[in-house]
């Protein structure tokens, strides 16, 4: 039995950019508004909270035999998990409700599919989007079970789906390039949406935004030495790399409702755009989605 949608969806073919769209981020200010604050304070955050709140303890590391410890390490995820419902339950079920937004847009999408089967930009738009859901969820998982830097990696690649979205939704020939298997570079997509700016000083600054923020995610998802911040701290990190292992889960609920604001700010991203390929005429689900953003505002303000 087909359940009754909640909302009423359109599909929208190529709209002309109007300066004030999901990736509009300096024009308008409404997407970076929580991303800006949030980098610097979840920046601090890992300097005070890694290596307080340690669920795994590593002393028996060396000393077990390799199968009993990784059980230890799947058990203590398994309590990790169990920890996060309750210790986050409040993050996870705002979370949750961007999740539930997503997907209904998604199965709007795919009941729809007739209207724009045909149409490479729409295919290439929604193919990176429903991708997307599946790192999101994956990066669910990765909070409760308490990976939090890994899950900065998801994130990164959330973006990169999410940015796809945007330019093959409005650029035929990129939606066509990834159609026909071709590889197209991060540089080139946040090169071709800056260039949906008409003028040159906000392209500029647009461009230079977009740079900033995918560095933002780079930084802790390249295999550098800064990535290993996440995990152990800052301080005299040269002498200690190499040397001292942290492995599995932590269980910190600062840094845990910290890594949430970071997920939930990117299912809203995603969002955004969404609304933009497939827009939905009552009204009702932009008002749900301007509720949690809202909410999510609110939590980077109190950090």
């Amino acid at each position: 039995m087909l359940i009754k949608p909640t909302f009423r969806w359109t599909v929208n073919s190529l709209v002309p950019w109007t300066g004030t769209g999901p990736l509009a981020l300096k024009a308008t200010g409404k997407l970076h508004k929580s991303s800006d604050c949030a980098m610097g304070k979840q920046n601090r955050y890992h300097k005070r909270i890694v290596g307080n709140e340690i669920w795994h303890l590593t002393d028996d590391f060396t000393k077990l035999p390799a199968r009993d410890v990784l059980n230890n390490i799947l058990r203590d995820d398994r309590k990790n998990f169990e920890i996060a419902e309750s210790k986050l339950a409040e993050d996870i079920k705002l979370l949750d409700d961007a999740i539930v937004l997503y997907v209904e847009a998604l199965q709007a999408a795919y009941r729809l599919i007739d209207k724009w089967k045909d149409n490479s930009c729409n295919r290439g738009a929604i193919a990176m989007l429903t991708s997307t859901l599946n790192y999101i969820l994956l990066a669910r998982h990765g909070i409760l079970l308490g990976y939090y830097p890994e899950v900065c990696d998801l994130l990164r690649s959330c973006y990169e789906r999410i940015s796809r979205c945007y330019i093959f939704f409005y650029s035929k020939k990129f939606a066509n390039s990834f159609l026909a298997g071709k590889k197209i570079k991060q540089y080139e997509v946040d090169e071709e949406l800056s260039r949906l700016e008409n003028d040159p000083d906000k392209q500029k600054e647009l461009f230079i935004s977009l740079r900033q923020y995918y560095g933002f995610f780079s930084d802790v998802a390249h295999p550098n030495r800064k990535s290993f911040e996440v995990r152990y701290g800052e301080k005299a990190l040269g002498e200690r790399v190499g040397l001292e292992y942290l492995i599995g889960g932590v269980i910190s609920t600062e840094l845990g409702h910290v890594t949430v604001i970071r997920i939930l700010q990117t299912v809203l991203s995603a969002l955004r755009i969404l609304g933009v390929v497939l827009p939905e005429q009552s009204g009702g689900w932009d008002r749900e989605y301007q509720q949690i953003s809202r909410k999510c505002d609110a939590m980077v303000d109190n950090l």
